[in-house]
């Protein structure tokens, strides 16, 4: 595989090497190769781009939606329906995962995946059915989603176990189907989908700001700005499936003669031993990873919430207002992830430098939006009639919560979310990839991908519990003490972060 891989080839009955890829008994298995397989990466970055935007489309909508529904419902319960969409992704990439090795297929489980998130799509619009169970119906209905997403996430990046080991992220399938040349773009290309998809999702939200809550009725059912995004959904599930029916090819690229040691003395081929990889630096990679993805889904879960209270906007206002931030991020990511795979600009990024930019700027913003005892200003109360401000009813800390500069948190925000993570995304990943070397890397990019799941898990029964309890402050004061920590790991020890087999003093590029 070009030097990705240490596992030696199956043999087949006539004793050539690997399967035949042309036997029409086995269409699902992937293609080998020899260069870099574009469209495969191209399209898995389409799909990683439509499985993240359905991820994140509800967010800016979803707690002013439940508020309409169920007036008293409150922030920590609203964390669960947002937690419950990770573990249900989390328990159906391993179950899923197993299955698609078991069938030795890649459509049949994509095609099942899809349809499960339409499933989850149409119980969301299924909502205003229910008068008395809101809250459960859209826990259920975030859960199979998750269950789907789980489903066509780990499917995109598993390739068959018999052929390339068990490839469980679509960072593994970049870096198992392209050279090492092509190694920071191709993975760019599929980090980028996941990350503009999560940032230009709750923009998308904007679309729909016309239809205003009361919305139009269709054949029964009301199309608002609350319902819309399932709806919306739905035509990405179709676009989903016509992309794994008539676009995406798996391929990897082929082994090679250098692969192998041979033993002279007996005539055998063995796979290379390789050393461990540096453990230091593939848990720092995975830290910071789990804490990208903890305060992106802090700031998703209780953003709406966040903007009614601090900056007094009203349910629907709100909704806009995040989906244009988001907008505004997203477009700065896709740009910068563009420029980062079709021009040379890449060449000029210093990954380790990069990185710590990156994980300063988000702890600067969170340093100045903390709500300061010594502030003059003081939330509004929330008046009968109104969603918008401090609920004082729900929260007692509402009496004595500070606010903050509204142009810092937005410019902040966008700075953060749309030109820190995109380097952050980039960046560490790649370096990650280096970092475990040319060796199958199912397990690791697994792990690294789990731990931004249990960020996505954990930030929001955490979070909204925290916020429920004590306001903004605790959140925000638990990732600047995260954030500093972090930074500090990778001041000390920024020499580890290389490439696999280059932690040696006179190996080290002291410029990166």
């Amino acid at each position: 595989m070009g030097g990705d891989t240490t596992e030696t080839e199956d043999k087949t009955p006539d004793g050539s090497s690997g399967q035949s890829f042309t036997d029409p008994a086995e269409p699902m298995l992937p293609t080998p190769s020899e260069t870099t397989a574009w469209k495969s990466i191209y399209m898995a970055g389409a799909c990683s781009f439509i499985q993240a935007t359905q991820f994140a489309i509800f967010f800016a909508s979803m707690w002013p939606y439940i508020l309409t529904l169920k007036p008293d419902v409150k922030q920590g319960s609203f964390g669960v329906v947002v937690a419950l969409y990770s573990v249900s992704q989390c328990i159906c990439s391993v179950g899923f995962g197993w299955w698609s090795n078991r069938i030795g297929q890649v459509r049949l489980p994509l095609i099942v995946g899809f349809l499960i998130m339409a499933c989850g799509n149409l119980t969301y619009l299924s909502l205003q059915y229910w008068p008395s169970h809101h809250l459960y119906v859209m826990m259920a209905a975030r859960f199979i989603a998750g269950g789907g997403t789980g489903m066509t996430y780990n499917r995109l990046l598993i390739l068959n176990l018999k052929y390339l080991g068990n490839m469980s992220l679509l960072r593994a399938y970049a870096s198992t189907a392209s050279t090492m040349k092509d190694r920071s773009r191709a993975i760019a290309c599929v980090s980028g989908g996941i990350a503009i998809g999560t940032m230009i999702g709750p923009g998308l939200q904007l679309l729909f700001a016309p239809l205003g809550a009361d919305g139009i009725n269709v054949l029964g059912l009301t199309i608002s700005i609350y319902s819309s995004p399932a709806l919306f959904c739905l035509i990405l599930n179709g676009l989903g499936l016509l992309i794994v029916k008539f676009a995406f090819e798996e391929k990897y690229i082929i082994k090679h003669e250098n692969d192998v040691k041979h033993d002279e003395e007996n005539g055998e081929k063995t796979a290379k031993k390789l050393g461990n990889p540096d453990f230091i630096a593939i848990l720092l990679c995975v830290f910071t990873r789990f804490l990208q993805i903890f305060l992106n889904t802090t700031t998703e879960s209780i953003g709406s919430a966040y903007l009614m209270m601090m900056f007094s906007y009203e349910k629907e206002e709100a909704v806009t207002v995040n989906a244009g931030i988001h907008t505004v991020s997203g477009s700065i990511a896709a740009t910068m992830f563009i420029c980062f795979i079709f021009t040379k600009i890449r060449e000029y990024v210093k990954i380790r430098t990069f990185t710590l930019i990156s994980l300063i700027m988000p702890l600067t913003w969170l340093i100045a939006t903390y709500p300061y005892n010594f502030y003059s200003g003081s939330v509004k109360i929330m008046v009968n009639g109104s969603h918008a401000d401090c609920d004082l009813n729900k929260y007692s800390w509402c009496a004595d919560q500070k606010t903050i500069n509204q142009y810092v948190y937005i410019i902040g925000y966008i700075l953060v979310f749309g030109v820190a993570f995109t380097f952050m995304n980039i960046t560490v990943t790649t370096l990650f990839s280096k970092v475990v070397g040319p060796r199958p890397q199912g397990t690791y990019q697994g792990i690294y991908q789990t731990a931004g799941s249990f960020g996505r898990m954990f930030a929001p029964i955490i979070m909204s519990y925290t916020y429920t309890l004590y306001g903004p402050s605790v959140p925000w004061l638990i990732l600047i003490v995260s954030f500093i920590f972090l930074i500090l790991a990778w001041i000390v020890l920024r020499e580890r972060m290389v490439p696999f087999g280059e932690y040696e003093p006179s190996k080290i590029d002291h410029s990166n």
